[in-house]
């Protein structure tokens, strides 16, 4: 995700600007080129105002100690003298002026690697599903088996499957899928006592799906089990966006799944579903500690205390945020304590050191070194900025 120019982090290189000064060099750049090879730094602060199309700044203090950041452009910006930088289009192109003081000297700096810009475009994308169904099985079914000239997709939702697939045999069980390719003969059978009941979906994508998603038994964990109720619910919507529904939910369960392979060397644990009930369970109780933390963001609210005020384990502590915020409980409060400084700080009624002590932080240093990690920027001059652009 990128910052945008706007955002404090950008503050360490310049800012926003509602006017461009007066009696500097206007230059019209028009960019069509997303490869930066070169960065240009100016003897004195220039000034970008984008005119058409969206761009992204790649800026740096030093190229050859540290690679650039990146930043969304859209509004007029000051860089401050020194830094290099560079402009590239993240839509087609880019037209922007370059407002530069007369006689100001530029440098060049070429980097040992270019930089590329990665658009945001799917990999593969499922053009049309071809028949999709819900079935039961009882025990002791059997499929002798065919060939599709088309991906196909089953999910056991209760019991277990076998197939055969290139003579091969995988038993699928509950919360578990597997994707057949086009040309793949596969067989099914219920070889338990109980019966199988299973969703299987054919499509079609515009590119073949990566080798490594066949021959696969995907355990699902409670997102991707998600999609599929989706995916389901959505072939109930019998309106105008209901193939919408259906073909973005059965994307993202693709996607879920290929970002689900690891290698084989590593140990794979299935992450278990969870029930509804048991979700609203957690999301209450996730709810009552993100309260008590906010409440207690001027304490400093170790894990353990949390633990030992909602009497669960660190572990579930830890399963918790980890599950529902892709996050550890420790950074969540760092992270709430700094975005609450910056707070104080634009309030400007505490000094730095108070606001340290305040947030339960062990001691300044301490707190500036954490603040400047994550806003790219030191206490002292967020709170400079943020005075000296008051007084303008």
């Amino acid at each position: 995700m990128y910052n945008k120019t706007s955002s404090s982090v950008f503050l360490a290189y310049g800012n926003v600007v509602e006017k461009i000064p007066d009696g500097l060099e206007k230059k019209e750049l028009t960019i069509y080129d997303d490869k930066v090879s070169i960065l240009d730094s100016f003897d004195s602060d220039v000034y970008i105002e984008p005119m058409e199309g969206m761009g992204l700044l790649r800026i740096v203090k030093n190229p050859q100690l540290d690679t650039p950041d990146n930043f969304a452009i859209h509004r007029n910006i000051r860089i401050k003298r020194g830094c290099w930088f560079r402009i590239v289009p993240m839509s087609d192109y880019i037209v922007f002026h370059l407002y530069i003081a007369p006689g100001a000297h530029k440098e060049r700096y070429r980097l040992p690697e270019p930089i590329l810009y990665h658009h945001i475009v799917p990999t593969t994308t499922v053009r049309e599903i071809i028949a999709f169904y819900y079935v039961v099985k009882r025990p002791h079914y059997h499929f002798s088996g065919e060939v599709s000239r088309y991906y196909e997709l089953t999910y056991v939702d209760h019991g277990s499957l076998v197939t055969t697939v290139e003579q091969k045999q995988y038993e699928i069980k509950a919360q578990q899928a597997m994707l057949y390719g086009p040309g793949q003969f596969h067989d099914q059978s219920v070889t338990s006592t109980d019966s199988c009941s299973y969703l299987t979906v054919i499509f079609k994508v515009d590119r073949p799906l990566p080798a490594n998603m066949l021959n696969t038994v995907f355990s699902c964990s409670r997102r991707t089990v998600g999609v599929i109720n989706h995916f389901v619910s959505g072939s109930d919507y019998h309106d105008y966006l209901s193939s919408d529904v259906m073909i973005a939910s059965l994307q993202f369960f693709l996607v879920c799944l290929a970002a689900s392979i690891i290698p084989e060397h590593e140990e794979k644990k299935a992450p278990k579903p969870i029930s509804p009930i048991n979700q609203h369970f957690e999301d209450r109780l996730l709810e009552e500690i993100i309260e008590y933390i906010n409440e207690h963001l001027n304490d400093p609210l170790p894990v353990d205390q949390i633990c030992q005020r909602f009497s669960i384990s660190r572990s579930t502590l830890q399963n918790l945020f980890k599950n529902n915020l892709q996050i550890a409980p420790k950074q969540y409060i760092n992270n709430a304590k700094l975005n609450r400084s910056r707070a104080m700080i634009r309030k400007g009624d505490m000094t730095i050191s108070q606001i340290a002590e305040k947030l339960g932080f062990t001691s300044i240093h301490y707190f500036s070194r954490k603040f400047t990690a994550s806003y790219g920027i030191t206490p002292s001059e967020f709170a400079r900025k943020i005075y000296t652009s008051s007084d303008d």
